[in-house]
C-alpha cells in the first residue's frame, strides 16, 4: 500500500484581514497541488462564521473531481455541529483530531462516509419532521 504524505493546514481564523488573506493563500496553495492530501485543521478556531464557511466551500469546490484527498479536523463540538448542519461533512470526512484523521486508512474512508450517511438517515427517520 502506497503511503500518503499529508499537508496539515490550520484554517485561517485570523481576526485581521491581512492575516486571513495570508492563511487563505496557504490553504488554497496546499489544495492546488495535484494529488496532495490535505488535512484542514479547525483546532485554532473557537467557532466558524459565514466567511469561514464560504472559504471552506470555495476550497472544496476547487478540489472537486481531482485526485486531492481532503480531511477536516473540527477541533470542537461547535465546529463539528456547524460542519454537519451546513452539510460540509458530506463533502469531506470530519475528525476530532489530526491524529484521528491521520490514523484512518484511505480504504476505510468510503465505509466511514457511508456509515455517517446511514446515521443521519436513521436520525431523520426516527422522529416526526414538520414544516
Amino acid at each position: 500500500m502506497k503511503s500518503m504524505a499529508w499537508t496539515i493546514v490550520p484554517f485561517p481564523c485570523e481576526s485581521t484581514s491581512a492575516g486571513r488573506r495570508g492563511l487563505r493563500k496557504d490553504l488554497q496553495l496546499a489544495l492546488r497541488v495535484s494529488g496532495s492530501s490535505v488535512i484542514v485543521d479547525f483546532s485554532g478556531c473557537r467557532s466558524l462564521n459565514h466567511k469561514d464557511i464560504d472559504l471552506l466551500l470555495e476550497c472544496l469546490a476547487q478540489v472537486a473531481g481531482r485526485d486531492t484527498n481532503v480531511r477536516l479536523v473540527a477541533g470542537s463540538n461547535v465546529n463539528r455541529v456547524l460542519l454537519e448542519v451546513t452539510r460540509i461533512s458530506s463533502l469531506a470526512p470530519v475528525f476530532n483530531s489530526v491524529e484521528e484523521a491521520l490514523a484512518l486508512p484511505q480504504a476505510t474512508l468510503q465505509n466511514h462516509a457511508e456509515s455517517d450517511a446511514e446515521d443521519r438517515s436513521a436520525r431523520q427517520s426516527g422522529g416526526t419532521w414538520r414544516a
